[in-house]
């Protein structure tokens, strides 16, 4: 079993479990600046995922991709694994890792873990991240830092519920994903350079949210859900209307997986970004982004309510998300027009 490895509550899972590697390997930095740097904000609104027939918004890039991009922009030794359904050496392989007292990153589905409450597993979210630190016997010891958890002891999972979760089917299915880390040089701290990263982790995410080449990604997929929101009243039931989006707010709001608690937590690392750089663009940007972040908690707040009253109409949420797209295109042009490319230019 790995010792002493820290597992306090985080905001986020995944930034949290690979926050807490970092720091069993001596390594500290907040979990905003991680977050930025590993471009983690993200809309995609594709025809192409759907539950029900109705076309399913994805608020953040797949589970360990922050991970993976922090560490190459940070210089830190990264390996990702992923098996589809090969459950035999998946397992394999992490008993292996385990055995030699590596911390390893496991992306798995909180559909069977019973340490979570009802809420959160009926969301069957399939992106969530925790950290295997030992096993005894047939049971996996897990740090979970997830922000839902009262305590930061560490709880264990059975062999039986480690395969299930981590093979779990469904939308984004984790298909045994997990990684690990090489631990820092000693003296990484007093050499890294924070300035580069943060500019790479700004630009990707500008490029995300302004310029990818098809409509459903960012900015425009906010317009392209709204207009298709407006149009549920003719295809889709009232009940189901409400199924899908107290689902929304599942995935929003309780799940943790985007919307608004992406939105605050980037805000606070365009703050600190702007200290490193002493940029007024970016401090402006992150005061930005909290009113952003309050138009997504309304949002969610909306899909909520649509379930209890008539009072609550598809066309106010659809005039919602489009001022969330208007606004987040704003944020992300200033970003790019007035912090990347004068920077860049020097």
């Amino acid at each position: 079993m790995v010792e002493n490895f820290p597992n306090p509550r985080r905001k986020h899972c995944e930034t949290g479990t690979f926050l807490n590697m970092l720091e069993y390997y001596g390594y500290e930095i907040s979990e905003p600046m991680a977050f930025g740097i590993g471009s983690g904000i993200y809309f995609l609104y594709s025809p192409f995922l759907r539950m029900r027939g109705i076309i399913l918004p994805m608020l953040r890039i797949k589970p360990a991709c922050i991970v993976e991009n922090f560490a190459e922009r940070m210089h830190i030794g990264y390996h990702g694994m992923r098996y589809g359904r090969k459950v035999k050496p998946a397992m394999r392989d992490l008993d292996e890792l385990v055995a030699q007292n590596i911390p390893v990153g496991v992306v798995v589905s909180v559909a069977g873990l019973t340490y979570f409450g009802k809420t959160v597993n009926e969301s069957r979210f399939n992106g969530h991240v925790l950290t295997v630190i030992g096993k005894e016997g047939s049971n996996y010891i897990i740090a979970d830092s997830d922000s839902r958890l009262f305590t930061d002891e560490y709880v264990t999972i059975d062999e039986e519920t480690m395969r299930k979760i981590r093979f779990a089917r469904g939308l984004a299915a984790p298909e045994g994903r997990m990684f690990y880390l090489d631990p820092p040089p000693a003296n990484f701290a007093e050499t890294v350079d924070l300035k580069p990263a943060i500019i790479q982790g700004l630009d990707e995410s500008c490029y995300r949210m302004l310029r990818m080449p098809l409509p459903f990604y960012g900015y425009t997929g906010l317009h392209v859900f709204a207009k298709n929101l407006k149009r549920w009243k003719i295809y889709f039931s009232r009940n189901l209307r409400g199924y899908i989006l107290l689902w929304f707010y599942r995935l929003i709001e309780t799940a943790g997986t985007g919307g608004a608690g992406y939105r605050y937590m980037y805000s606070d690392f365009l703050k600190e970004a702007a200290g490193v750089f002493e940029s007024e663009v970016l401090d402006d940007c992150s005061k930005m982004m909290v009113e952003d972040a309050d138009l997504w908690r309304q949002f969610s707040l909306d899909c909520r309510r649509y379930m209890k009253t008539e009072n609550m109409t598809l066309n106010e949420m659809a005039d919602l998300l489009e001022t969330i797209g208007q606004k987040e295109k704003q944020i992300f042009t200033k970003i790019d027009t007035e912090f990347l490319k004068p920077i860049t230019k020097k």
